[in-house]
């Protein structure tokens, strides 16, 4: 991938709201998780947005793969490891941004709670856009102590997006909860409300699905 083309509007989202988040208060390193074909990544590194970039994939092939495809324009600001996501490891004495895009609310629940029990004294702030069942992934934030910093609602090929941009181990009262409902969703848009109408039937348990990225 040529770092100067361009990407759907899901992911063009979710690396303006990077942008803007390391201009204000950067964080040293970016763990772009279940990357796949790293493409979210390869926009962070090639603008320089971090100190450091790591690429996680618990499939082997595809850290190979995009170990061939950074190498045009490394700067050598990047890390590919191949592994579950919820068994990582982190610096306790930095902070870090944890990206969660193309993977289903169930897939991440369990990342994230592996991580946040491994961790208990590490900042983690997490960036999350699920593939599907973003009710789901919203009941299981409201009841941790994470605080709501920013969402957005996109809408790529007709289907629609929550990114939901929360703060780990957030003090009471400092930040509200994340709601079990995105305020930003409007009923007089023909998607908007397609989309609230099909997350809003029973649900029907699944095994979690990776990817989509």
């Amino acid at each position: 991938m040529n770092p100067s083309a361009s990407i759907g509007s899901r992911l063009n989202a979710i690396l303006e709201l990077v942008t803007d988040v390391q201009r204000k208060a950067p964080y040293p390193c970016i763990w772009d998780c279940c990357c796949d074909h790293g493409y979210l990544g390869i926009k962070i590194l090639s603008h320089d947005l971090c100190e450091k970039l790591v690429f996680v994939d618990q499939l082997p092939h595809i850290i190979e793969q995009l170990t061939d495809k950074i190498i045009p324009y490394s700067t050598g600001k990047h890390e590919l490891i191949s592994a579950d996501a919820g068994d990582l490891v982190f610096d306790s004495q930095k902070r870090h941004l944890v990206i969660l895009a193309g993977v289903g609310a169930e897939c991440i629940i369990d990342i994230v709670s592996k991580i946040e029990s491994n961790h208990p004294d590490a900042q983690i702030d997490y960036i999350f856009c699920p593939s599907s069942r973003h009710n789901v992934l919203r009941e299981y934030l409201s009841v941790q102590p994470m605080g709501l910093l920013f969402e957005q609602i996109v809408c790529e090929n007709k289907r629609c997006y929550e990114i939901i941009y929360v703060q780990g181990k957030t003090e009471v009262n400092k930040l509200p909860s994340v709601s079990l409902i995105c305020d930003l969703w409007d009923m007089n848009n023909m998607d908007h409300q397609l989309y609230l109408n099909k997350i809003n039937r029973p649900r029907v348990s699944k095994k979690p699905k990776r990817r989509i990225k």
